[in-house]
């Protein structure tokens, strides 16, 4: 008696196998007839599974149990050794069944088959295709820095792959089954690695032991050679010894003793002010191209100076000449003599007027007047109803409430005094000429009368421009270096009146030309320098300066500030003013108010504006253009562009 299962799976192969392990029993105890095959969607997923039926082989003389029976297969496919074997049918037994996916090529009798196939005609027209087998390979890459001094290796190992068929065992229908191995790239050797150095020109540095290393799966480069990197040379400097003991002081700070505060530091004769520091010299490198790079000799940094101070005879020290305030102005050490009061200047004091620098250590008030000719004012206290007026820098520790500052303008008198020295160079420099010309004729005449003819006859502008100089600087001559004095003094003595005369080598006048030309150069040199204000907070108050205006307090309200190179606002609100800059910047952190206060900022020729908070009907001009704002705005830049005029940026968004 037989007895018959069905069985379903994704697969024939594993419907079988269920249905064997559900009776317990071998393949050779049952017969195995395949009702459906498994379908797939295009897609690749099953809908409809593999149905095979297993019937037992009954044998009625073991009382109904089943045994196996030593019957041969009729025909079978295995694998061994990942090659397909074949045995064929006894007799009139069914051919063997191979079934396959689509990744597999199956060739049988010249035709290509797909997912089944029966070998009615044997193994021998069968052709199996597995998938290409992709080989392994190396790549080596030399990358070099941008410097020049470091060779990195770049490896890029890729595996290689194959397919083979899995081991089966023997049965009628085989369902091929197939796996990949993995080909690990090749080894790289120190000799390739050297190869590859040398075809890109590497000669120097070699890393031997990442050479030698072993190469495995790095993601970063390796290091294969280093250059040797050059030292630069450490340039001269000047250590200036009066700056080391300055203390600022802390302007957030609750309470502040103003009159305890001594941030203008004195020296005395003698003091050393500065040392000069010599360079030390660099060292050549060698890139790992083997090439030599160079670094250049350092550089020296003499010490520039000018009045009240003197250097040691190797010019290594500078000493202060006399007592008063050591200032560095435009890289030049000078000692400058001090005028300082340790009180308030008010009524009781009057108006102060100095050639030098002035400290008041106390407030100014009472329409008092502080003038600083050839220096800066340093007010401690509270500038109120009063009038600062500067050649350099003011300084205003606290407040300026109705007070009037004025910082430089003394560039306007070195620009005359410089056109002055330049035309009285040019007429000199033809008396000369001329002189030698009638001299090489008139032998027989001195040279005290050739000269005095000369300038009576054809350069009598030079002593009339002389006689001028007091009547034009009279006010002003105190200002000026004690030397230039003397000189217009031996200008007066030499080239007034009968003073001709008193010449006897055209040489002197050759003299007063190089003497002229170097005080044209001195006063050029400082037209351009700018003085600057610093003070806390301002209230109606007219500020001017020809560098720049800083605010360090809380803010600017119904003022009037004009500055030469900039205007600086860090903290605190500009609101009911104006500012107006020649040639610098403006940074403002909040300008104007949320009702509407007006302010305005200019900018004349050349510069940019940063308004970190702009309120309505503030108005902003750059040269002859305006912009009046209708509504807030945040971080806006101004600048000007020779294509379009006055540009305004509102963060990343134009506003014009």
């Amino acid at each position: 008696m037989s007895k018959e299962v069905i069985f379903h799976a994704e697969t024939i192969e594993e419907a079988i196998e269920a249905g064997l392990k559900q009776l317990g029993v071998e393949r050779s105890q049952v017969e195995i007839e395949i009702i459906s095959e498994p379908k797939k969607s295009i897609f690749g997923l099953p809908i409809k599974s593999a149905t095979v039926k297993l019937t037992l082989i009954d044998d009625d003389e073991n009382d109904g149990k089943f045994e196996a029976k030593a019957k041969p297969v009729d025909e079978g496919l295995w694998v061994e050794n990942g090659e397909l074997k074949y045995s064929p049918p006894q007799g009139e037994g069914n051919h063997p069944v191979l079934i396959f996916d689509e990744l597999v090529t199956v060739i049988y009798n010249g035709n290509r088959c797909k997912n089944r196939l029966e070998l009615d005609k044997g193994i021998d027209p069968l052709e199996i295709i597995l998938p290409p087998p992709k080989e392994p390979k190396k790549e080596l890459r030399i990358i070099v820095s941008s410097d020049q001094l470091q060779a990195y290796l770049r490896v890029n190992r890729i595996e290689g792959y194959r397919y083979y068929l899995v081991d089966q065992s023997p049965t009628k229908l085989l369902e091929l089954k197939w796996a990949k191995e993995t080909i690990p790239a090749p080894d790289i050797s120190t000799d390739e690695i050297m190869a590859v150095l040398h075809n890109a020109g590497i000669t120097y540095g070699f890393d031997m032991q990442n050479l030698r290393a072993p190469i495995t799966d790095y993601d970063d480069d390796i290091l294969v050679a280093k250059g040797r990197e050059p030292i630069q040379p450490q340039d001269g400097y000047i250590v200036y010894e009066f700056e080391k003991e300055k203390t600022e002081p802390d302007l957030d700070s609750d309470r502040i003793d103003y009159f305890e505060l001594t941030p203008v530091l004195s020296v005395e004769r003698g003091d050393v002010l500065a040392r000069r520091v010599l360079g030390v010299p660099g060292e050549n490198g060698v890139n790992v191209y083997g090439k030599e790079i160079t670094v250049p000799q350092p550089k020296e940094k003499p010490i520039m100076f000018g009045d009240g101070v003197y250097l040691s005879e190797d010019e290594l020290t500078a000493y202060a000449e006399h007592d008063g305030l050591p200032l560095l102005q435009n890289g030049v050490l000078k000692v400058l003599k001090v005028f300082e009061l340790g009180k308030d200047a008010g009524l009781e004091t009057g108006n102060i007027r100095f050639n030098g620098e002035i400290i008041i250590r106390g407030n100014v008030s009472d329409h008092v007047k502080i003038e600083a000719i050839s220096g800066g004012v340093q007010v401690y206290g509270i500038v109120e109803q009063a009038e600062i007026i500067a050649d350099q820098d003011v300084v205003i520790i606290r407040n300026a409430i109705a007070a009037r500052i004025k910082a430089g303008g003394i560039g306007a008198i070195y620009t005359k005094v410089s056109s002055y020295l330049h035309e009285l160079e040019s007429l000199f420099l033809h008396l000369v000429q001329s002189f030698m010309v009638v001299h090489s004729r008139t032998s027989m005449v001195d040279t005290g009368t050739l000269v005095k003819n000369l300038i009576e006859i054809k350069f009598s502008k030079i002593p009339k421009m002389i006689g001028d100089f007091d009547q034009s600087f009279r006010d002003t001559l105190s200002i000026f270096p004690p030397d230039f004095r003397t000189l217009i003094l031996e200008l007066k003595v030499y080239f007034l009146d009968r003073g001709p005369l008193k010449i006897q080598d055209i040489s002197l006048v050759r003299q007063f030309v190089d003497q002229i030309q170097y005080w044209q150069r001195h006063f050029q040199s400082n037209i351009d320098e700018g003085a600057d204000v610093q003070v806390g907070y301002v209230q109606s108050s007219s500020i001017e300066a020809s560098g720049k205006v800083i605010i360090n307090g809380k803010g600017v309200y119904y003022s009037s500030i004009v500055a030469g190179k900039g205007f600086r606002q860090p903290r605190g609100v500009f609101r009911n003013s104006e500012v107006v800059v020649e040639a610098g910047d403006i940074d403002i952190r909040e300008i104007g108010s949320q009702n509407g206060s007006p302010a305005s900022a200019s900018i004349t020729t050349r510069g940019q504006m940063i308004l970190r908070a702009v309120h309505p009907n503030v108005t902003v001009a750059y040269g002859s253009q305006k912009y009046r704002f209708q509504q807030s705005a945040s971080n806006v830049k101004v600048f000007w562009t020779s294509e379009e005029g006055m540009q305004i940026y509102s963060g990343t968004s134009k506003i014009l």
